[in-house]
């Protein structure tokens, strides 16, 4: 009987324990280093709720920093990932970075006004709320105004505030009459009667929300580098399969509710490339250096797009999941 026992449990050793071709990954560690945790992040936040870095065998820690501190951190090496929009002016000077992967394939900001401003005729003289002269949310407003018929500066003053929190005071105080927004906080403000006039995607068509890593990183440790692509690849295409059960992760990670969450995921899904998860297109990077380069007072023209990324082993992995870009940079 005993026999007969240490072979049933050896049998059940056996084919319960990983296979040569099905081998646990080991567990590496890895730092991300955000500005804040917000909706822009939630293929991140997707992934680490649903355990999708754990089953890649990534140990990752999520470091909430200032833009001033990541990217000092990345390129001493501090932190393995930080935000590919603020390292960019970096590279473009020559830093060792490159960014890797972007979520969207295009900006995300929403133009919101007042429940009181019933159109763009109304924005006249009045003030628009940004972040900070010359970031992204600056240009975008920029162009949403100008697509509107509005001259920045002239028919419209931008009031620079702050972060999204400082923007939303401003309009509730009646110190400007919109801004431009995340899809998380837009969705929260229609629902208080506030308007979306329109979306940055139909005037700042850049690859969005972006991930950069030190060039060493690229070279001595790409294995980490594919198994963070892949928790989010997999993530990403998990919101545009299951948007109602990606904004219940969202509403939970965020402290939102469920009406907002599922709201702002409505209107990330569509930004989220089914094609090219991760990638952009040549053209849209190309755009994207020349309004980085622009707010530098430089000239894109000579960058190639290889000194500010690096996408092979994002091809790599898209092709080791069986995901075949036809339109994104380096696809083919």
């Amino acid at each position: 009987m005993y026999h007969k026992l240490v072979a049933f449990v050896t049998i059940i050793w056996f084919f319960s324990s990983p296979s040569l071709g099905q081998e646990l990954k080991k567990p590496i560690s890895a730092m991300q280093a955000v500005s804040t945790v917000d909706f822009g992040y939630l293929p991140t936040l997707l992934a680490r709720s649903k355990r999708f870095f754990v089953q890649e065998g990534l140990d990752l820690k999520l470091l909430v920093v200032s833009v001033r501190v990541s990217v000092p951190a990345l390129l001493s090496r501090e932190v393995h990932f930080a935000a590919a929009g603020s390292s960019m002016p970096a590279a473009l000077k020559g830093a060792p970075l490159k960014a890797i992967y972007y979520t969207y394939k295009t900006s995300t900001f929403q133009l919101i006004v007042r429940p009181d401003i019933a159109g763009s005729q109304n924005l006249k003289g009045k003030a628009i709320a940004v972040s900070s002269p010359g970031s992204s949310n600056d240009q975008a407003a920029r162009l949403m105004l100008k697509k509107l018929g509005l001259e920045p500066g002239r028919d419209a003053t931008l009031l620079s505030t702050g972060d999204s929190q400082a923007r939303l005071l401003a309009m509730e105080s009646n110190l400007a009459a919109g801004s431009a927004v995340n899809p998380d906080v837009a969705a929260h403000l229609a629902l208080r009667g506030y308007r979306i006039l329109m979306n940055s995607a139909e005037v700042y068509p850049v690859p969005f929300s972006g991930m950069a890593v030190h060039e060493d990183l690229i070279r001595e440790n790409p294995d980490l580098i594919k198994r963070w692509l892949r928790a989010h690849i997999r993530a990403m295409l998990y919101i545009r399969k299951n948007p109602e059960d990606a904004a219940q992760v969202a509403a939970k990670e965020l402290k939102l509710t469920p009406e907002v969450a599922l709201g702002a995921t409505k209107l990330l899904m569509p930004l989220i490339s089914a094609d090219d998860p991760g990638g952009f297109t040549e053209n849209r990077m190309r755009l994207n250096l020349e309004y980085s380069a622009s707010r530098q007072g430089g000239d894109a023209g000579n960058v190639a797009i290889t000194q500010v990324a690096d996408v092979n082993l994002l091809r790599e992995v898209q092709r080791e999941m069986g995901i075949r870009c036809t339109d994104g940079y380096q696809c083919k």
